[in-house]
């Protein structure tokens, strides 16, 4: 596991209040990454809202998968995904 090639799974219920931890999750994969500031807070905030809508919809756990691979960070919430380029 390296900054630049990682990968991050965790199982969580599909409770709303529950993506502050999707978010907490996706904020540490930034700063592992080392992606530069704006662009880990575009992502954040990306990911904040792709969680709040995952979490929201059925009863089945989710299954969230963070990782870094050829230059970008990606994040999938059930069927959510949010990538970007890790630098500009």
């Amino acid at each position: 596991m390296t900054p630049a090639s990682f990968t991050f799974k965790l199982t969580l219920p599909r409770d709303p209040a529950l993506g502050d931890i999707v978010a907490d999750v996706a904020a540490h994969a930034v700063t592992y990454a080392e992606m530069d500031q704006a662009g880990g807070g575009e992502f954040a905030r990306k990911v904040a809202a792709a969680a709040a809508a995952e979490l929201a919809a059925g009863t089945a756990p989710c299954l969230i998968v963070v990782t870094s691979a050829d230059g970008e960070l990606r994040c999938t919430i059930g069927s959510h995904t949010v990538s970007q380029k890790i630098s500009a």
